[in-house]
């Protein structure tokens, strides 16, 4: 875990678990627990593109400096309804100031439930690639 992953505590009161945290690399998992569902007993929206948007941070903040999120959008393709979810983020683009990540969000079968895409702005950064 990272010193930025550590001050996450949304993450953490969702249950959210850091798997693994390279340069420009993320992954975790959350535990589906009932808290997570909504109305209709299917996953929550916005708790897929939590876990997303952790992984997301996590990934765009591994390299030092500070990355905020300037663009994201997320697709929906499955329902889930308990088990796990594991979101994996890949570093797409690198730029001195800008980033762009993808994150494949697949449940303990490795079906694809959703697929989430952001862009970061690099702040405070000595050293990158153009």
């Amino acid at each position: 875990m990272s010193e930025f992953t550590k001050k996450d505590t949304y993450a953490e009161f969702l249950g959210i678990k850091y798997l693994s945290i390279e340069e420009g690399a993320a992954q975790a998992e959350m535990e589906i627990t009932p808290h997570h569902l909504n109305g209709a007993g299917t996953v929550h929206g916005g708790a897929i593109f939590s876990l997303g948007d952790a992984v997301f941070g996590a990934a765009s903040n591994s390299r030092g400096g500070l990355a905020m999120a300037i663009n994201v959008s997320i697709s929906f393709f499955k329902a889930i309804k308990e088990g796990k979810l594991l979101a994996t983020a890949e570093e797409i683009s690198l730029h001195k100031k800008l980033a762009t990540y993808l994150i494949k969000i697949s449940d303990d079968r490795s079906n694809l439930i959703a697929l989430f895409q952001g862009t970061v702005y690099r702040k405070d950064l000595t050293t990158s690639s153009t």
